[in-house]
């Protein structure tokens, strides 16, 4: 202990070795970065000041904060012993919209980009892969931010009139404007679902089956901080130097700091749009991060999220080299195990949206050399696609009034699993709901304000669908559409199990469930009747039958 705060105090004293370095730093970045002795107190008093973040590398033992220019004064007056880290210099070339457009007229798809875009050519390429490619690709202007930069992303889809039925799938990288590794990579996305959709049945499926948005760019005033044709001066924060992932409204303690236009424009976009998975891609680390990141407790949904994050990192290191992705747990941790942040996109996207949103760290270089960056989007290209699959997976369905069969907004919930926010809703214009889950059985209730709930058990397997449409009625109303399940009755003979209804059961499908949820039995109804499995133990069960994903349910007493 004594030994660090030498340390320290030499590296202070002797401030005026560095300390002109340190100044150029800070007047051609207006950031520096600096390291400071863990001491959860100060760091409170610290991070109060406008202007300071807490950066990666830090540690129980150190924190590395990113302090602005004119935080630094406020800062130094504290008094605090610190270690300046001098920005570590990258090869950043930045490429003009002419010298993008020849390459990519050389072949159907763009090269790999061992380059930059400067400013106007990036608003170019992304209003280019509408024009080149109108049946799939729509260009969205989020917003305009005060310098004149704009917030701009893809939606990519085809089908457009069933696109309701699709889930929404959301990438964004960049919003610290310095961790630059993901702007080209989702740039190359983008390209890569456009361009193989016809050759490529994976991509057409992924295509086909969800509606992608991704916003290569968040933060651009922070990326072009130095002027529209280079990023070398790129800095973490925005225009008003502050961090745009701590300025989102925390489950937790509110809002944290003051929402940037930036943010606005993001929870716009997320009021507009249905998305029901997304990414958030960072570079500092090489990691996966999934939520929360403001609570010590682990989500309802941390064993999905878990299995998601593994299959991430998992697949990233076998396209990768010894040694890539391996921060934290072999690549992989939970927000807070890591350190506690507040007012993070992740935490609000999941908990206020009710989506599922994680954070990828692609590089332990934030500034990434220029010729480096066709490995890295090589290393991560399958691993991002299978991230993108995930969202085509778990329980999905669509809520109707059983008489009128109009959409219905209603809660998906799991009882005794569901807290804090980590239940679905269905949309109220379609009444489609998508629910991701681990794999097991869950007992699923469907709640409407002013209609009877509706319970159900499901089983879900990993990477694969379990759609459950559902009918809920008004309380105390009839179903004047299909009625005939108040009229269904069962009667357990032995072995066998005899159903009674005004009609035969056509077309219908049996399962039957133990009071733990597992599925024991299923078939198809013969003859109005279940032979039942002679291996079950006598107890309590749950019979459903089904026809047409409409579930009828019944509860009976195995004897044996």
């Amino acid at each position: 202990m004594l030994r660090w705060y030498i340390i320290c105090f030499l590296i202070w004293f002797s401030s005026n070795g560095t300390a002109q370095t340190m100044q150029d730093e800070l007047k051609r970045y207006d950031v520096v970065e600096l390291r400071i002795k863990a001491d959860s107190e100060k760091l409170n008093h610290i991070l109060k000041i406008g202007g300071i973040a807490i950066d990666h590398g830090s540690t129980a033992d150190s924190i590395i904060l990113v302090v602005s220019k004119k935080a630094f004064q406020t800062f130094n007056e504290l008094g605090l012993s610190y270690e300046w880290i001098p920005r570590k210099e990258s090869t950043l070339r930045v490429k003009d919209y002419n010298y993008i457009s020849s390459l990519k007229s050389r072949s159907a798809c763009m090269e790999d980009m061992n380059y930059y875009p400067a400013y106007q050519a990036y608003v170019s390429m992304m209003y280019d892969f509408e024009a080149r490619y109108p049946g799939l690709c729509q260009t969205l202007d989020l917003g305009t931010l005060s310098s004149g930069r704009k917030i701009l992303a893809v939606k990519i889809t085809s089908d457009i009139e069933d696109e309701e039925l699709k889930p929404g799938f959301f990438y964004t990288s960049t919003m610290h404007g310095d961790e630059l590794v993901g702007y080209p990579m989702m740039l190359q996305l983008i390209d890569y679902l456009l361009c193989n959709y016809d050759t490529d049945d994976r991509i057409k499926s992924i295509v086909d089956n969800v509606n992608i948005y991704i916003n290569p760019l968040a933060n651009p005033d922070g990326t072009y901080r130095g002027g529209d044709t280079t990023v070398e001066q790129s800095i973490r924060f925005n225009n008003s130097f502050a961090d745009l992932n701590r300025s989102f409204p925390d489950p937790k303690v509110g809002q944290y700091r003051p929402i940037q236009e930036e943010t606005e424009i993001f929870m716009q976009f997320a009021d507009d749009y249905r998305i029901n998975m997304s990414c958030n891609l960072h570079s500092g680390v090489e990691l996966i991060n999934y939520p929360w990141d403001t609570y010590s407790e682990r989500h309802a949904d941390d064993s999905w999220m878990l299995r998601v994050a593994r299959d991430y990192a998992d697949t990233v290191q076998s396209f990768s080299p010894e040694g890539y992705f391996l921060d934290e747990d072999n690549g992989v941790t939970n927000g807070f195990d890591w350190y506690e942040v507040n007012g993070s996109r992740q935490d609000y996207h999941t908990y206020f949206k009710r989506g599922r949103e994680m954070t990828l760290e692609l590089s332990d270089i934030k500034r990434l050399d220029s010729d480096s960056l066709p490995s890295y989007w090589h290393y991560n290209r399958n691993a991002l696609l299978n991230y993108l699959e995930e969202s085509q997976y778990g329980l999905r369905g669509k809520v109707t009034d059983c008489n009128s069969g109009e959409p219905l907004e209603a809660e998906v919930y799991i009882e005794f699993h569901d807290r804090r926010n980590s239940s679905v809703f269905s949309d109220s214009i379609s009444g489609q709901y998508f629910r991701y889950l681990a794999q097991g059985n869950y007992t699923i209730s469907f709640m409407a304000e002013a209609y009877d709930t509706l319970s159900q058990i499901v089983t879900i397997l990993d990477k694969s669908n379990n759609v459950l449409d559902v009918e809920l009625c008004p309380n105390g109303s009839v179903n004047t559409k299909d009625n005939f399940d108040d009229e269904i009755q069962i009667v357990v003979q032995g072995n066998k199990i005899r159903i009674q209804a005004p009609t035969r059961l056509s077309g219908f499908r049996f399962m039957i469930y133990d009071v733990s949820g597992q599925k024991c039995h299923e078939g198809d109804i013969i003859d109005m009747s279940i032979m039942l499995d002679t291996h079950m133990s006598p107890g309590l069960y749950s019979l459903v039958l089904l026809q047409d994903a409409v579930p009828y349910s019944f509860n009976f007493m195995y004897l044996r």
